[in-house]
């Protein structure tokens, strides 16, 4: 950690390296608001060098827990990322990049390699405004959680709207589905070895008209704060109809959510230019956006409407049916 030597501690932190879940709770429990558990710890550094908290007494490093590193799939298709994975990792990882690629596309644009090489996936996300969030909400992310005796799962999307903060657990992991693109080619059609022409035709158009996005926006390319942070995933029928709609937006200090009534609200409709006025409205409307040094509310909420419209406009054109426009 690098701080003035004026702003050093009489006492450095002791740093303990539990190899267990429970034990690592033991010793949470033990020194309580004392300590902290730390896994790439580079979103704590930065607050303490800034003087937003206090460096703690003790560090709880999750380093040599195997369980909180590892990367699965069950039998269902869904994915579960150990919270300690760093952002490297899960973009360097082949399973990530077949199964989980917008949330790839998402963790290379946090920060520089540097940062990302410690950063884990588990602290962008216990921040609750992490630029990872979003994408995890449209890909409906399950979080679990451990009192170092009994495991829970919680929707993300739970999890953030609760008002309720505790150290009395520690993440466990992180759960979410394939992408839609991906989804659509699991089909056992595509598990045989003589597919029939028509069949690959048919799964190559269905992977079409689903489309997914991910959009940061800051005020220069790369290692900056975000001003807006967004993220969907939009499925049309061969009419364009919208069988499935996911949207969230987020950015600065807002936490991230989802825009759920908007999505209910257009779904089963016909893409056109009026849905898509809908959406922006209620996205601009709904966006809870913070305002700080970067960028006013007014702005982030436009900008978040502008950049989600934008991208269902593609879609419309990419796969919309008959009435999609052309030009």
């Amino acid at each position: 950690m690098s701080v003035p030597l004026y702003q050093l501690p009489e006492q450095q932190p002791s740093v303990w390296q539990p190899t267990s879940v429970e034990e690592a709770m033991q010793l949470k429990h033990q020194w309580g608001d004392n300590s902290v558990l730390i896994s790439g710890g580079t979103w704590l550094r930065t607050r303490w060098e800034n003087g937003l908290s206090s460096t703690p007494q003790h560090l709880i490093s999750l380093g040599r827990i195997p369980a909180l590193s590892g990367l699965t799939i069950d039998t269902q298709g869904h994915v579960h990322i150990g919270p300690a994975c760093c952002l490297s990792d899960l973009m360097d990882n082949e399973l990530m990049r077949q199964r989980c690629g917008l949330l790839v596309q998402a963790c290379s644009e946090i920060a520089a390699p540097s940062v990302r090489n410690l950063a884990s996936i588990g602290g962008n996300v216990v921040t609750r405004t992490g630029d990872l969030i979003p994408v995890l909400l449209v890909m409906d992310a399950q979080v679990g959680w451990s009192d170092g005796q009994k495991e829970r799962m919680l929707p993300l999307k739970e999890w953030l709207e609760s008002k309720l903060f505790t150290s009395d657990e520690m993440m466990t992991k992180i759960v979410v589905r394939a992408s839609g693109q991906v989804a659509a080619k699991q089909t056992e059609a595509e598990q045989q070895t003589n597919v029939e022409p028509n069949k690959v035709e048919q799964l190559e158009q269905d992977a079409s008209r689903i489309h997914e996005f991910y959009l940061k926006v800051g005020r220069r390319e790369a290692f900056t704060p975000s001003v807006v942070t967004v993220a969907g995933s939009l499925r049309m029928e061969a009419d364009g109809t919208i069988a499935a709609i996911a949207l969230s937006a987020g950015g600065g200090s807002a936490v991230p959510a989802r825009f759920t009534e908007l999505e209910d609200a257009v779904t089963g409709k016909l893409l056109s230019k009026e849905v898509l006025q809908t959406l922006h409205k209620g996205v601009s409307e709904g966006f809870e956006a913070v305002a700080d040094d970067y960028a006013g509310v007014a702005y982030r909420k436009i900008t978040a409407a502008n950049l989600i419209v934008s991208e269902c406009y593609k879609a419309w054109r990419k796969g919309g049916g008959a009435y999609a426009p052309r030009s």
